[in-house]
């Protein structure tokens, strides 16, 4: 490849919105385009060389093991994912691990994660508790439900008593009164 070709090719991943960035076979950075700069809230430089464990941190990291692993023997990865940038914003990413496969041996793998509209439909096997209705997470926690749904979609909640609950909470007010 030329060099004004790589040029114009670096250039064009750089002016991306999905984070692209290049991991080697152990797990280190070689390439991060400037989305991922910008999540991570990393310089070029502090990527450079970084390895992907000290990146994710410790869950996230154990979170995306099986993917960078399954990657690492030459299988493609695709995979939804909620990330939490460095100010505490979460989104939703489709993730895409590719592995760099040459001469049958596999080199590293690319990863390509572009955020997902939050108006898009949940649909994952949700564990949620029969009587309190709290929600399991993947690191194994149970938060509330409302918590839950407020983190990944784009739901915001407001509590009232809907008439079938109002005479167990206030019995003495008309079950007929509609809310203004």
């Amino acid at each position: 490849m030329s060099l004004d070709l790589c040029q114009a090719a670096f250039s064009i991943v750089n002016q991306m919105h999905a984070m692209v960035a290049y991991w080697t076979a152990d797990e280190r950075c070689t390439f991060s385009n400037r989305a991922y700069q910008r999540w991570f809230d990393k310089s070029q430089e502090e990527l450079a060389g970084i390895s992907l464990q000290e990146l994710l941190g410790p869950s996230l990291y154990e979170l995306n093991r099986t993917h960078i692993q399954g990657a690492l023997r030459g299988e493609k990865q695709i995979f939804e994912r909620h990330l939490t940038d460095s100010s505490g914003a979460t989104q939703r990413f489709l993730a895409t691990y590719t592995p760099d496969v040459v001469e049958d041996v596999v080199r590293g793998f690319s990863t390509h994660a572009t955020e997902l509209p939050s108006q898009t439909r949940l649909h994952e096997w949700l564990p949620i508790c029969a009587n309190c209705k709290d929600i399991q997470i993947a690191t194994g926690e149970w938060h509330p439900i409302e918590e839950y749904l407020w983190q990944y979609s784009a739901i915001t909640f407001t509590h009232g008593l809907c008439p079938k609950c109002m005479p167990r909470y206030f019995p003495s007010v008309d079950a007929e009164v509609k809310p203004s």
